[in-house]
């Protein structure tokens, strides 16, 4: 299959091959970077180091990490490759060797027998990156985490301690409580259908593990917590890896069967109740909380609506076209009731919150947005915030042409109040290049406090985050 106009490797989307250091004196800073920042914004992507002859965007390409340091107001920039033991591999034979999730290629004899990776399922560790309980770990849905050095240099695959097991998925969207420093999470097998919520403290050691049965293997990339509960969307979005091995197209869209939430106490005690609604997709959420007295209990739920998969049907022609929105969910304890309601009406995704808020009552939400037609190689040029109080949506445009990733909201350590914050994500515009964009959480309509201007292509990628305290 001819890839070379293949839009998801082309612009902003094409990979880049060199890994760079930049100082301070090397990165042009423009405006004042907030001196109360310590700690790395970081963000994870797919980065493809060999021309595949399939692909399947964002499932492909291997992972690389793009961060920026700040301490005492100074700032330093690294980007590295994720040293996984497939893309050792290809290094080696200075090929493409291992397939896509939407085409599986068998192992070359040759491979094997030189000691290369034998698994035909790449682990692509591309998908997010995460600090907690003192370990920097590269994710992807699909394997265990890597490991990694502060300055990003990989250490190799992480199971916990051994509470992973050979065969685990470890989900690259997990949440953190801000009361307990737990990070709650899941795991799904290739060769099961079913699901299990991880539970790990705050010095990331496991806690308990809570099974929730399906019939069949669903597409599931986030869980949202509440104090007492962790909610997942089961949309009739599935994956065949056996339609994958044999080439075919592994994605099916069933809306027949509708979608349904589940809702699971995160004690792992009691019942775990199942909503049902009409079929809709989400990759994120953006927050959730409980609200109400005992007897009129209700759990709200802001995510990214999609109306269908998010896969175009014919892998590695088509790009995706489905319209994303805000919307809120309501789930009623005691009726069983569920409403769902657009917020906005305004292109959105990778939503995300003041990590202080999850899972509790708030305000703002922030999303990377668009003002712009949908096109075939699409992308998103603004932040938006949400106001879940008076019902606005404010965009911070970066230029028409811009591509703007995954908003981070950012804690002002001297504040509680989430105006108070800032709001930080990579931005690439044709006319000025790769900077780190820093808005205001609380006036974004005046434009960034600051970029971080970075004289090397950021290419466009997935989940980032702010690690507080990591420093160089």
């Amino acid at each position: 299959m001819d890839l070379s106009a293949f839009p998801y490797l082309q612009g902003n989307y094409a990979p880049v091959s060199e890994e760079r250091d930049f100082g301070e004196n090397e990165l042009s800073v423009e405006g004042e970077v907030p001196r109360g920042l310590r700690g790395a914004f970081m963000r994870d992507g797919a980065n493809v180091a060999y021309q595949p002859n399939y692909y399947v965007y964002p499932l492909d390409g291997d992972g690389m990490v793009h961060a920026v340091y700040f301490k005492d107001g100074h700032v330093e920039y690294k980007n590295r490759w994720v040293e996984t033991a497939h893309l050792k591999t290809e290094r080696k034979f200075g090929r493409m060797i291992y397939g896509s999730v939407g085409k599986i290629l068998p192992v070359p004899q040759e491979v094997i027998d030189a000691g290369g990776e034998p698994n035909p399922v790449r682990n692509t560790a591309n998908t997010n990156v995460l600090y907690h309980g003192g370990k920097l770990l590269a994710m992807w849905e699909g394997g265990f985490p890597h490991l990694l050095n502060n300055d990003l240099s990989t250490v190799g695959l992480y199971d916990y301690d051994g509470a992973l097991q050979p065969g685990d998925a470890l989900t690259a969207h997990p949440k953190v409580c801000p009361d307990t420093g737990q990070l709650i999470s899941c795991t799904q097998r290739w060769d099961s259908p079913n699901y299990w919520v991880q539970i790990f403290d705050a010095n990331a050691k496991h806690l308990r593990t809570i099974p929730v049965t399906f019939e069949r293997k669903g597409i599931i990339h986030d869980l949202q917590i509440t104090d007492n509960y962790v909610i997942i969307f089961y949309a009739p979005a599935f994956h065949s890896l056996e339609k994958a091995m044999k080439g075919e197209d592994p994605f099916m869209w069933e809306p027949e069967l509708g979608t349904k939430i589940i809702v699971i106490p995160r004690d792992g005690q009691g019942e775990q109740r199942v909503f049902e609604t009409d079929p809709f997709f989400s990759w994120h959420f953006c927050n959730g909380f409980e609200r109400g007295s005992a007897g009129g209990r209700e759990i709200v739920i802001d995510y990214v609506w999609i109306n269908s998969i998010p896969f175009a049907q014919a892998q590695g022609s088509g790009v995706e076209k489905q319209p994303r929105r805000m919307h809120r969910m309501t789930l009623n304890l005691a009726s069983g009731n569920v409403t769902d309601e657009e917020f906005s009406d305004v292109f959105c995704e990778f939503s995300r919150v003041d990590e202080r808020r999850m899972g509790k009552d708030y305000r703002y939400g922030f999303a990377a947005s668009s003002n712009r037609e949908w096109g075939d190689a699409h992308g998103y040029n603004c932040t938006g915030r949400y106001d879940f109080e008076t019902g606005e949506t404010k965009l911070w445009e970066f230029g028409a042409e811009a591509n703007a990733g995954e908003p981070v909201y950012v804690a002002n350590p001297d504040s509680e109040r989430e105006e108070d914050g800032w709001v930080m994500c990579f931005v690439f515009n044709p006319g000025e290049g790769a900077f780190l964009s820093i808005l205001s959480a609380g006036d974004i309509d005046s434009g960034p406090v600051a970029k971080v201007h970075i004289p090397a292509r950021v290419p466009n990628g997935f989940h980032a985050n702010w690690m507080q305290g990591l420093t160089l």
